[in-house]
């Protein structure tokens, strides 16, 4: 009688999370008031990271001029009709068990 075991690896894959967005947003926004803007990001680590925005450092509440759109590789902010109150630092932070990493947009709003 013959006997054969089997011996199963498993590869435990992680990755620090990733921001990825154009490189001209690297740069400070001004928008007109009454403009739409769009932050489109890609998310990348394993595991799939968190994601949160904040907004001059207080947590982004989201409302009908200010919305955010999340899916597992992406992540887009978008500020509808644009006023004075949008103006200032947003910072998106991804976040999983390997670590965290930040991207920050300045934006300025002026008038038409």
């Amino acid at each position: 009688m013959y006997v054969t075991k089997y011996l199963t690896k498993f590869m435990i894959l992680s990755a620090a999370p990733t921001i990825g967005h154009d490189d001209q947003l690297k740069s400070p926004q001004t928008l007109r008031r009454g403009q739409k803007f769009v932050i489109h990001t890609t998310i990348g680590g394993l595991p799939t990271p968190t994601t949160r925005w904040t907004v001059n450092g207080q947590p982004l509440t989201p409302s009908a001029r200010l919305s955010v759109d999340v899916t597992p590789t992406t992540n887009a902010l978008t500020i509808n009709d644009a006023n004075f109150d949008h103006t200032g630092s947003y910072v998106l932070t991804a976040e999983n068990a390997v670590g965290f990493t930040t991207a920050e947009f300045v934006i300025t709003v002026k008038g038409r």
